[in-house]
């Protein structure tokens, strides 16, 4: 294929059976780099790539009416209906709201709700970011995106038994052992976490 036009936010590329346009999109905590995406329109997949890799963070390509998933690996981080901005909520299906306050000092819902997976997966992401500084944007680097190739994480749990999960405490050990870190990382605090994708997404200042 090759490039057609670039408008603001539309690239069309030439191919076999004619033009095909494709609009932009990010993946919201901050704008996350370095996983991977799959648009699909019907059974068809029209896209795929990793976020961000042309250097434009939290980058991914979809077609109107497309469905987008997210994943690091092995591991689903779920899926939406592709838009120029899709955030954990979208993935997991709930609206955008700072459940628990701008500041994160109210109690955390955590028995079941799909809010589990939103802080859940935000504390994965922000904890593998490469600088460790999750305030701008998330950068997982390609070495540590490989350590999830065949670990598939579970979301879907209560906060302590996710943080004592035996695939993400390998992980941590794994990319820790292998310095892929400047300094030994730890997974992030909920709270922390959910501050910092409150701010990412615009619900806090």
């Amino acid at each position: 294929m090759s490039a057609l036009v670039q408008g603001c936010n539309t690239t069309c590329v030439n191919g076999y059976y004619g033009s095909v346009c494709y609009t932009t999109g990010y993946y919201y905590d901050s704008r996350v780099s370095g996983i991977d995406y799959e648009t699909r329109l019907g059974d068809e997949v029209v896209a795929t790539g990793v976020t961000g890799d042309n250097g434009d963070p939290g980058r991914f390509l979809f077609v109107e009416g497309a469905t987008v998933s997210f994943s690091l690996g092995g591991t689903d981080l779920g899926e939406a209906a592709a838009n120029e901005r899709v955030t954990l909520f979208d993935v997991v299906g709930i609206t955008e709201q700072a459940i628990g306050g701008c500041d994160v000092s109210a109690s955390l819902p955590d028995d079941g709700s799909a809010f589990r997976i939103v802080h859940n997966v935000a504390a994965l992401l922000q904890t593998l970011d490469t600088d460790g500084d999750p305030t701008g944007t998330i950068d997982i680097s390609p070495e540590v995106a490989a350590l999830l190739e065949n670990v598939s994480i579970d979301f879907d749990q209560p906060w302590e038994a996710f943080r004592a999960d035996t695939d993400l405490q390998g992980l941590l050990a794994a990319a820790n052992d292998g310095e892929l870190f400047q300094a030994v990382r730890e997974l992030r605090e909920r709270e922390d976490a959910l501050r910092a994708l409150y701010q990412g997404i615009g619900l806090c200042p």
